[in-house]
């Protein structure tokens, strides 16, 4: 089987006439990881599906988390055991089933004398703990065991981190796990990607398709309205069955069926992302702010380290969910913790690379004591008329939650019986991804093609980490063509060839959907550098799509007003000396 299929937005019209004559299994409603989780398994299974959100794909929480798969050690104070052992065994499926793209990553939790021995012993106990949810009876492992360092080993191996508190006293010792790295946008692109080529051309994917409501017959949902977000006009999908996958929207999508209640708790989280050199940490942190004790990252990614997440209840800010952005008070927030444990950084906004935030679709609950203490657990419901629906849970679990979905529209006869019996096991769907290479496989390909001679080492890491097997597709045009391969910004890995190969295999129409979510761009490459690189890629993809003159500035326009946003609390600021 072939790893991809072209997929472009030239062939937008066709897409929409196959979605709107066909009839699918599944009509799956949002593109984000549940929505693409679902779409893959159902195309394992021999079933068909048509997939439509109403923005770009990995619009919402699925581009703007954590970039993480992991499985949550926090959560194990709140004793969530079961949370916890599903996504650290799904965390270890991915790294070792799509190795480019899952990437291992250190940990460290430190733990300072006036914290006390109570706080040291959970630590231990919670470290521990995580090895053997991880690893007993799983068939994946963790990818090396959890250790704990005491403190003179912690100031060698990590020397940027404070040796001694005016509050917490000196420090005592760390302990030390793995989870990994991930582009959550990436993982949600390749996901489709992989289900369309699955469903061998049976399974439609559509961008900018919002779904305005429901078509029914006797009363219950057969069918939804569409609305062509870029085109104009309208259509009707039809399916067995329709599934509500909008995590955050989840609400809204259920407004025009016949379901009555408020599931979703949107709560804000943002990150800011700095030069690592200019902080120093050589792995992951795991830290708890000195403001009101919630816990977030300090996370090494190649010359970068992002800090976050925050976790507040977003409707107190905002109603818009499509628009949520770090302010200079989510800003202020991290950099006071993360200043005071990393005493020789002393951060300030001329720091900042760039920005992103996110909102999680949590499940309402009651009794919770603040945003962080919601549980991150899924829930399957459903609407009178028949919409079926899904929504809370986390990144790192999404193949779970969607088998247990499909699971479930079998089981109460929503859709029909598997025509194989391997279809219907439990975890018939923890398969390598058709795009997923080692390193080691990668590097023996680029030596014996001599396509190492085309290119640079931090161009051939972004390739492979980005794009797997089809980052030795990139560099072989590259090596036909050597002008491909020049970056399109000095200093970073994008170039031509790389964007050429996103407009014909990734279904991107616009421009911030290439530098957001098919490349990490938005928030890798320094704000004041984010106009040059726009304008390169809007040239590119002016001539791929045949767009006028006004129409590409139009495009680059939109897409720096983005950016703009992103980092509006800077308006005062400029670049440190080192920046770009």
């Amino acid at each position: 089987m072939t790893n991809r299929q072209e997929w472009s937005a030239t062939g937008r019209a066709a897409q929409i006439e196959q979605a709107r004559s066909g009839s699918f299994d599944i009509l799956i409603i949002g593109g984000g990881i549940t929505g693409a989780g679902v779409a893959r398994e159902a195309a394992l299974r021999g079933l068909t599906f048509c997939l439509v959100d109403k923005d770009d794909f990995a619009f919402g929480t699925s581009s703007r988390s954590s970039k993480l798969a992991h499985g949550g050690i926090r959560y194990l104070k709140n004793g969530e055991f079961g949370l916890v052992r599903e996504s650290t065994t799904e965390r270890n499926w991915l790294r070792c089933h799509f190795p480019n793209l899952v990437r291992p990553l250190g940990f460290m939790l430190c733990v300072y004398d006036n914290e006390g021995l109570k706080k040291r012993v959970e630590m231990r106990a919670a470290v521990k703990l995580y090895d053997l949810l991880s690893d007993t009876g799983s068939r994946f492992r963790n990818y090396r065991k959890s250790r704990v360092f005491q403190a003179s080993f912690v100031e060698e191996f990590e020397p940027a981190i404070s040796q001694r508190d005016p509050e917490l006293g000196g420090l005592k010792e760390a302990g030390f796990y793995y989870d990994t790295n991930v582009d959550d946008a990436r993982l949600t692109v390749e996901t489709i990607k992989e289900s369309l080529v699955r469903s061998g051309g049976g399974s439609v994917a559509l961008n900018y398709a919002k779904v305005i409501d429901y078509t029914r017959d006797g009363g219950r949902v057969t069918g939804v309205k569409v609305q062509d977000v870029l085109g104009g006009g309208e259509f009707e999908v039809k399916g067995r069955v329709v599934a509500a996958c909008g995590g955050i929207w989840t609400d809204e999508i259920l407004r025009k069926a016949d379901f009555g209640k408020t599931k979703i708790y949107p709560t804000k989280g943002v990150h800011i992302v700095v030069p690592n050199e200019r902080l120093g940490n050589r792995n992951a942190f795991g830290i708890k702010s000195f403001d009101d004790g919630r816990f977030f990252f300090v996370l090494r990614r190649g010359n970068v380290s992002v800090i976050g997440t925050t976790d507040t209840d977003y409707f107190k800010e905002s109603p818009d969910l499509d628009q949520p952005w770090c302010t200079k008070q989510d800003c202020d927030y991290l950099l006071r913790t993360v200043n005071r444990l990393f005493p020789r950084a002393g951060l300030t906004y001329r720091d900042i690379i760039g920005t992103y935030a996110g909102i999680r679709p949590l499940i309402r609950q009651e009794g919770a004591v603040n945003e962080s203490a919601v549980s991150r657990e899924h829930e399957i419901f459903e609407s009178a008329d028949g919409v079926v629906a899904m929504a809370g849970g986390k990144l790192t679990t999404y193949r779970l939650m969607a088998e247990e979905l499909l699971f479930h529209l079998v089981k109460t006869g929503r859709l029909p019986r598997f025509k194989q019996a391997r279809f219907g096991r439990k975890g018939f769907s923890v398969q390598p991804f058709l795009v997923g290479m080692a390193r080691e496989a990668f590097d023996r390909v680029v030596a014996d093609k001599r396509l190492g001679d085309v290119s640079w080492p931090e161009q051939l890491e972004y390739l492979h980490q980005q794009f797997g097997s089809q980052g030795l597709e990139i560099l072989q045009r590259i090596q036909a063509e050597p002008a491909l391969g020049r970056p399109l910004v000095e200093g970073y890995p994008h170039c031509r060839a790389e964007i050429e190969f996103i407009l014909r295999y990734e279904n991107a129409p616009c421009l911030i959907d290439v530098l957001c979510r098919r490349t990490e761009a938005q928030w890798m490459v320094w704000h004041h550098r984010q106009e040059a690189l726009a304008r390169q890629v809007a040239r590119i993809m002016a001539e791929h799509y045949g767009w006028t003159d006004a129409h590409e500035q139009a495009q680059v326009a939109a897409y720096m007003e983005y950016v703009k946003k992103t980092v509006a609390f800077l308006e005062t600021a400029t670049p440190p000396a080192s920046g770009g």
